[in-house]
């Protein structure tokens, strides 16, 4: 598949919906290749273009991101064969057993940083760690993102995803197991409409235009 870079205009559009299922990928200092399903790896800041997700500090990612301040998030499409390999790369495997050998997905080099993209994904977000905060037995990791690219034919050349080729996907929670929902359905416009007045917002932001229209 041709992957082609993103202008960093649009690297705000591509992360689409604000919270995917992704994996993760990593690499110790060794060069040794770490892949980790997440299900709520969230958009946290629009511009400079800012990504956080949680790991556990007993996992590899987690010894990775602080070893070498980088991670690369890529997005797993809503497609069988690709949930299923996603749930092999989040099973406990030992300390440096690469988990896209496992699942049998391809590792291609990354833009600009060291831990590989995933072929089979359809785009990628390459991120530096910006900060990181401990608590409950988690992590908390925040990057910002410094490399996007995405296959040719899911971007439009306005910038946009093409939803129904990108199909990104949640994760339905740990209670439901191997559960997922699609998130790739054409966007709804929602209507919305106030009957108050400017002094009901901060003086600062312009509350009438407060929602953008795309086409």
């Amino acid at each position: 598949m041709n992957k082609v870079d993103v202008q960093p205009q649009w690297w705000d559009n591509i992360f689409a919906p604000s919270s995917c299922l992704v994996i993760i990928t990593t690499v110790d200092k060794a060069g040794n290749v770490n892949a980790a399903s997440y299900g709520t790896c969230t958009r946290v800041c629009h511009d400079p273009v800012y990504i956080a997700f949680t790991c556990g500090t007993t996992k590899d990612t987690y010894h990775n991101v602080l070893a070498t301040g980088e991670f690369v998030v890529n997005v797993v499409p809503f497609e069988q064969t690709m949930l299923n390999k996603t749930l092999v790369c989040g099973l406990p495997f030992k300390g440096g057993i690469n988990e896209l050998e496992k699942a049998g997905l391809t590792p291609i080099p990354s833009r600009r940083l060291a831990p590989p993209r995933i072929a089979e994904c359809r785009s990628h977000f390459e991120c530096s760690v910006e900060w990181t905060h401990p608590w409950v037995n988690r992590l908390m990791v925040c990057g910002k993102v410094e490399a996007v690219s995405i296959d040719a034919d899911c971007v439009t050349d306005k910038g946009f995803i093409v939803w129904d080729k990108v199909k990104p996907a949640h994760y339905c929670g740990m209670r439901y197991a191997d559960r997922f929902v699609p998130a790739y359905n054409k966007p709804t416009r929602g209507e919305w409409h106030y009957d108050g007045g400017d002094d009901d917002f901060r003086a600062d932001e312009d509350w009438r235009n407060a929602y953008h229209s795309v086409d």
